[in-house]
């Protein structure tokens, strides 16, 4: 078991009316069936709530994928989009990455902006590792390893380091039957039968995401990869996903 000690993380989500500006760093968004389209841009900043430079917002869902990095007033722009649900992942070396899911032209005002306080990661103590009993969901993970092996691949926290992986996905090459791909722009894509796996990140479903988008091998606790629907616990069941698979990704920070 390994024990750290985090900060919290704070998330303010609102949405406003304001001003385009910023310069998108996508392309051109597609238009609802009224041609209307919002603008989605907004402030990250620390716990003092001074702006943060050097930020990475990525769109991870819907594809394909946008970029934008926080300028020095901690403002970002990631261009027009047509209403509906986006997933963000809002990270920068030495706080808490997180996954967020913004609800786009939810009022009908022109823009929708998010509002995110960022805490640093604190390690206080070196990592120190005793044969305490796993406890939550971990041990909902030990369990399920020991239950379910035969049917995925589980890696805890200590396998992943001794591994040694560039990208999340590369823990993955030796299964049977998946295809590993490069992408563009970083990582890797995973296929099963030629189909794009479910992943969820905590729990939380994660539509379209590639792996290597949403995870970084230091960021996970444990690891499972069902690459089919046998084994699947059955909270996580999806019937529309029975052949493509799943990936169920516990975090450090969680």
């Amino acid at each position: 078991m390994t024990t750290r000690y985090w900060t919290a993380l704070t998330l303010w989500a609102t949405t406003l009316a304001v001003a385009p500006g910023l310069g998108a760093q996508a392309a051109g968004p597609a238009a609802d069936d009224q041609g209307r389209t919002f603008r989605l841009s907004g402030l990250v900043t620390d716990a003092a709530r001074e702006p943060l430079a050097e930020v990475e917002v990525r769109l991870i869902s819907p594809t394909p994928e946008r970029i934008a990095t926080t300028d020095t007033r901690g403002r970002f722009d990631l261009g027009e989009f047509s209403p509906g649900a986006v997933t963000l992942r809002v990270r920068r070396i030495g706080f808490e990455q997180r996954v967020l899911n913004i609800q786009v032209g939810a009022d009908d005002q022109a823009s929708t902006t998010i509002d995110v306080a960022l805490i640093p990661v604190v390690q206080e103590l070196e990592e120190v590792y005793i044969g305490a009993a796993p406890e939550g969901r971990m041990l909902e993970f030990y369990r399920r390893r020991e239950q379910r092996g035969p049917f995925a691949r589980f890696l805890d926290a200590g396998d992943i380091r001794r591994l040694g992986p560039v990208n999340t996905s590369d823990l993955f090459r030796s299964v049977p039957g998946i295809l590993i791909q490069s992408r563009g722009g970083g990582g890797n894509t995973i296929r099963v039968r030629n189909c794009q796996p479910m992943v969820r990140i905590d729990g939380q479903r994660v539509p379209g995401a590639e792996l290597d988008e949403v995870a970084q091998p230091d960021d996970i606790a444990g690891i499972e990869f069902y690459p089919s629907s046998a084994g699947v616990p059955a909270q996580y069941v999806e019937r529309t996903n029975r052949l493509c698979g799943l990936i169920l990704v516990w975090t450090k920070t969680q």
